[in-house]
Order: structure tokens, then C-alpha cells, then sequence
């Protein structure tokens, strides 16, 4: 027998002896969620079983549906569907649906899951759930129980993947009804799926232990078994050796060195930076950890850090060789020359002029950022200057680039903001039929945040365009709302303000950019529809300046004629915040260096129709000129209302 067979023949054994080889779901997993609630999987980052990294649902910055097909290596259930659900993944990855195998089980490691994929030709992506996140999440209840997630993070289906199973070791002789096969299409399709489930047959599913139970629900935490594919899919990709991050985790020595900060980190909810409060916005780039994936990492820690078996290793991850993820681009735009980064200082907000050389007007469908230095580039925007503006800041400084805090000179209302990047996002990837119009001309604006690390280098970063192949019937447009009455006064712990904005016409929001400086605490942005139901945009509960955002929605949300976008912000010019740039506290106003402050928020919509965009702009200019002023009994409504949300 080959070594799959014999794998095989072993965990039958096991099974039988259980005796719990087949069964109906009547064992269910605690919590186990139900067909149209939030599953909160779209975008998670997981390793299947040779080592390649996945955002779920989540394919070159295009957000999908996705389907995940729990299996097992030894369950004649499951192996027997290897062959349909081939097929099944190559339909649906033609549709624009990402499909998934899983393995769950304690029993199941990553040389017999890649023996698996190996020997029964599986060409869809099978995950390893070596510590069973996946499954606490969905609760499933037997292997083959397949479960379809749409792309706005909810559960549209969960059940068997056709009915050629009858019942318990009984199969029909004519497959009636493909259960899966016509959820895929219909979520393919777009538009509204109603949520059902159906009865899946196969073994019992290993029922994981909550968070919160010893050991994280597992008897022993490894590294080679379970944290090294955690830390590998969403710590490794800046911290690693030449990434923007302070130090390495690639292998077990680095992650058993910084295992204690790693602990408080996660724990704490600081790593990975997403600053995104959870239920306000979906959003496409999310980085959030489950908290059975913080008390998996907590109990490793405090276990010892153990290694654990080498025959547990994870295979070597495969990591792309190309700095541009959606190959290579239409266009790259180079800073004209090295900017040199000093070892020690402030951190430095610098912007640089590339010209576009755009002979014809261009529509832009996606766009990329490459770090010219990783370690030191901490993130970028882009702008585009039709006036020159940018030119003459340049020509004033004899260094490469430009900075322009305190003169604002450059930095007024009429920038073109068209992206942006931070570490671990994606590239911005606009969807099928939208475009970003850019005239012909114009000068690109890189601006850079330096956060310097000690050591001196230089940095000579790129922006990667990607034109649009097809036509395009809708183009994406940006707005900015805020307010500059700002006075606030030393000791203020909480100083609150808040700007609207009256919606005139149709239009669909496709992502936020809030911004504050250094006092700025938090900041909340709420849509109310014209029914008065309301939409929460963005909640930032603890603000860092370090940490800007541009957060694209996963799914872009529409807001009818006759909606307002309120947003509330809070600061605090108190010396015992942190980031208050003062020695001593003083009266702080609205202004463009970094110590004055600022109250804003940039919007990313496309318009219903095209010819109501300067209906939308007008309206966004016209939030600047209300008052702002906000009462204590309004705040207090405020903060009891969000509660609704989370």
C-alpha cells in the first residue's frame, strides 16, 4: 500500500472503533451558525496544505463569494465528492466564486494533508485548520458539509453537496439535486440569495473546544503544528528579514526569541494594526484575529514555546519573486531620484513629484505600491496635481521631494487623492464595468511617511497603474467633508466635534479615508437613509496618526437622495495623552502642520448618474460651513447608540 492508503486504512480503523464512521448531523457544534447570519470568514488569512497563503474570498484585491467544503483525509464520504468538487471548483472559479477544502481534525497533519491533495488530484486549494479556527467559526457538523459565504460575509447556505447520499452508507443510483452547484451559480449571479440549508451526510466532524477552555481547546500548542501557519499568514509579510516590520518571525528560533511581545501584541490587539472597530463597515483589507487565535498563541507562549514535532512542519511557504502582484503593469512611475532616509530623528511626511507623461486621458482599473525600501517606508498616498502646484513646492527644496506641513501651499481641497497603501494591503482593485478617469497630463504626488529605524538608507519607491482592457460605464470620484472650527483648549480630554453631509443624489460609497493629527482620540462616521435606518460607516475608538487608513468597503454601500453622513470627532489635548506633540499643553486649532489639528473625512462614491457628480461635490463643499459644535447630551446619545452596532 502507498502511504496515503496506509493513512487511510489506520484512521478507518480508529473510526470503526469509535464507531462513528457515518452519521447525520444530530452532533452539532456549539454555536453553530445558521444560513443568513455574519460568518465573519471573508478575508481571514489561512495556509493550505503546500505551504501557499489565502485571503478567503479575497482574489487580487476582487472580493468573491466563497465555498468551503470541509472533508477528511480517511472519511469515504468525503473522498468519494474529491471528484465533483474538481469540477465544481473549476466552474466556479469561472464564475468569480473561490472554493475551498478544509481539514479540521487533530489527527490530520500537513505531510498526510499534502498526500491527500497529491494522490486523489485535488486541484483546488485544501487549508489546513491545525487549530481549528475555521471550524469554530462555522460549526461543522460532518465532513462534506459544504457551506457558501457571500461576499458581504454572510452565510447562504450550509449543507450537503448534492444528494447522491440517501442516507448513512446508501447511495442513490440518480443524483437529483445539486445543492451546491445552483448556490454557486446563484451567488455568481449577483444579487440577493435567500439563505437555506439541507442535510449533509458523512462522519462526524471533530468538535473543537471554545477560546477560554485550558490550552486554547487543544491539549498541546506547538509551533510547527499550529503557530507557525498563524504567524506565517499574517505576521510574516512585514515581519520578516528586509520587511517594514522591527524584527523577523520566519522560523521557529525568531518566533520563540519574540514570543512574549508577540503575546501582548495580539493580545492586546495592537498587531496586527487595524484600527477598524468591528460591526462599523465591512471592510476588504481587514487584519483581525479571532480570539481563539489569540488564546492559541497566549497558550503557546505560556507552555513554554515548545517546537513540537518535525514531522509537523509546514511545508516552506511559497512567496511570489515579483514586487507587483497583479503582474506587471501598464505603467510604472518611479521617483526621479533616492531620497535619503536618516538613521535616527522624527518621522518624516515627504511628498514626491513624478511626472505622468500621460498623452491621452487614462482609466485606470487598478493600482500597486512598491516600497523602495520595505524597513523604512511605513505607508504611502497618491495624488494627482493638474496645477503645478506640487512643481513649485519642489522647486523650493533642494532635497528630493518636498514637505509642506505648516505653509499649505500644496495640500489644499483640490488634491486628487486616487490610493493608497500600507503594509499586508492589496492592491487597489477597482471592480468589472468601473473605472478611475485621470486626464491627460498632470504630475502623480507620492506622498511618504519615513518611520525610521535606526539605521540610515535610501528609498526610491514606485507606483505600478493598470489600465482598464474593457469599457468602462462608471468611474470612481472622491469628496472630502470636515470642519475647520477647531479651538481646543489645554486639559481638554474630550473635545468633541461633528460635520454632515446631505446626500443630493444617488450615489455608492466605495471606501473612507477619516483623518485627524496627533490629539485626535476617536472618530465615528454613521450614514442614516432616508427611512431613518442607519449605516455604520467607520468607528476608530483608539486614533493613531501612525496608522492612517484609506478602508475600501467589501462590498460598496449605496446611499439613496435624501441620506446624510454624519461623523463625530474626538480629541484629546490633555498631557496624558500620549501623542500630544506639546511639552505643555496649549490651545490647539485647525491648521496644516502636524501640531495643529484637522477633521475630515475623504470619501471614495460613484455616482448614479454621472451628471449629478457636481451636485455631490457641491454638498460636500457645503459641510464646511456648518457649525460643529457638538452638546454633552448629544455625545451621551452618540455613545449609547453605538452599542446597536457592535
Amino acid at each position: 500500500m502507498n502511504h496515503v492508503t496506509t493513512v487511510i486504512a489506520k484512521r478507518l480503523r480508529v473510526l470503526l472503533a469509535l464507531g462513528c464512521l457515518l452519521a447525520a448531523p444530530s452532533v452539532a457544534a456549539a454555536a453553530s451558525p445558521g444560513a443568513g447570519d455574519p460568518v465573519e470568514l471573508i478575508g481571514v488569512r489561512v495556509t493550505d496544505v503546500t505551504g501557499h497563503h489565502h485571503r478567503i474570498g479575497v482574489s487580487a484585491g476582487k472580493v468573491q463569494p466563497a465555498v468551503l467544503v470541509f472533508l477528511d483525509t480517511a472519511c469515504p464520504v468525503a473522498t468519494r465528492y474529491v471528484p465533483a468538487l474538481n469540477t465544481l471548483h473549476g466552474d466556479a472559479q469561472a464564475r468569480g466564486v473561490a472554493l475551498y477544502g478544509v481539514l479540521s481534525n487533530p489527527a490530520i497533519g500537513w505531510r498526510e494533508g499534502a498526500d491527500f491533495v497529491n494522490d486523489f488530484g485535488i486541484t483546488f486549494p485544501v487549508i489546513l485548520d491545525s487549530a481549528g479556527d475555521l471550524a469554530l467559526r462555522l460549526g461543522p457538523r460532518v465532513t462534506s458539509e459544504s457551506f457558501v459565504i457571500s461576499a458581504g460575509d454572510r452565510l447562504v447556505y450550509r449543507g450537503r453537496i448534492d444528494d447522491r447520499f440517501a442516507a448513512v452508507g446508501r447511495l442513490r443510483t440518480r443524483i437529483g439535486s445539486h445543492d451546491l452547484r445552483t448556490v454557486i451559480e446563484a451567488v455568481a449571479a449577483g444579487g440577493a440569495v435567500e439563505p437555506y440549508g439541507t442535510e449533509a451526510i458523512g462522519c462526524f466532524h471533530h468538535v473543537w473546544k471554545r477560546p477560554g477552555v485550558s490550552g486554547g481547546g487543544l491539549e498541546q500548542v506547538t509551533y510547527t503544528r499550529h503557530v507557525a501557519p498563524l504567524l506565517e499568514a499574517n505576521c510574516v509579510e512585514c515581519h520578516r528579514q528586509d520587511g517594514i516590520a522591527p524584527f523577523s518571525l520566519e522560523g521557529f528560533e525568531n518566533a520563540k526569541r519574540w514570543h512574549p511581545m508577540v503575546t501582548y501584541m495580539t493580545g492586546e490587539r495592537l498587531m496586527p494594526p487595524w484600527r477598524a472597530v468591528p460591526g462599523f463597515g465591512a471592510f476588504r483589507d481587514s487584519r483581525r484575529l479571532s480570539a481563539h487565535q489569540i488564546a492559541l498563541l497566549r497558550t503557546w507562549s505560556e507552555s513554554g514555546a515548545a517546537r513540537g514535532d518535525a514531522a509537523d512542519t509546514m511545508p516552506a511557504p511559497a512567496r511570489s519573486r515579483s514586487k507587483w502582484r497583479l503582474g506587471e503593469p501598464d505603467l510604472v512611475l518611479t521617483m526621479p531620484e533616492p531620497f535619503q532616509v536618516p538613521a535616527e530623528g522624527d518621522d518624516i511626511y515627504r511628498y514626491f513629484v513624478i511626472p505622468s507623461g500621460f498623452a491621452d486621458d487614462k482609466v485606470v482599473a487598478a493600482l500597486d505600491f512598491s516600497p523602495g525600501d520595505a524597513k523604512v517606508v511605513h505607508h504611502a498616498n497618491y495624488l494627482m496635481d493638474y496645477g503645478a502646484r506640487a512643481r513649485a513646492e519642489d522647486a523650493k527644496d533642494d532635497e528630493p521631494g518636498f514637505s509642506v506641513f505648516g505653509t499649505g501651499g500644496f495640500l489644499d481641497y483640490n488634491a486628487w487623492g486616487i490610493g493608497g497603501w500600507t503594509p499586508g494591503a492589496d492592491p487597489y482593485v477597482l471592480d468589472e464595468g468601473i473605472g478611475m478617469w485621470l486626464p491627460k497630463g498632470g504630475d502623480l504626488v507620492l506622498e511618504v511617511h519615513y518611520h525610521l529605524n535606526g539605521k540610515a538608507t535610501a528609498d526610491r519607491s514606485e507606483v505600478g497603474f493598470y489600465f482598464a482592457r474593457e469599457p468602462v460605464s462608471r468611474y470612481v470620484d472622491g469628496v472630502v467633508i470636515g470642519t475647520q472650527d477647531l479651538s481646543i483648549p489645554p486639559g481638554e480630554e474630550n473635545y468633541w466635534r461633528r460635520f454632515s453631509m446631505d446626500v443630493p443624489s444617488g450615489m455608492t460609497l466605495t471606501d473612507v479615508t477619516p483623518h485627524m493629527h496627533f490629539l485626535g482620540r476617536e472618530f465615528i462616521a454613521i450614514a442614516t437613509l432616508p427611512d431613518g435606518s442607519e449605516r455604520p460607516l467607520i468607528r476608530i475608538a483608539d486614533w493613531d496618526f501612525r496608522w492612517q487608513n484609506t478602508f475600501t468597503y467589501r462590498e460598496p454601500l449605496h446611499l439613496p437622495a435624501g441620506s446624510r453622513i454624519d461623523a463625530w470627532v474626538r480629541y484629546d489635548n490633555s498631557a496624558d495623552n500620549p501623542q500630544n506633540p506639546a511639552p505643555e499643553p496649549e490651545t490647539v486649532t485647525w491648521g496644516w502642520e502636524t501640531t495643529d489639528e484637522m477633521s475630515e473625512l475623504w470619501i471614495g462614491f460613484i455616482p448614479d448618474r454621472p451628471a449629478d457628480r457636481q451636485r455631490i461635490v457641491s454638498a460636500s463643499e457645503r459641510s464646511w460651513y456648518r457649525p460643529a459644535r457638538v452638546s454633552d447630551a448629544e455625545v451621551a446619545r452618540l455613545l449609547s447608540r453605538l452599542q446597536a452596532f457592535e
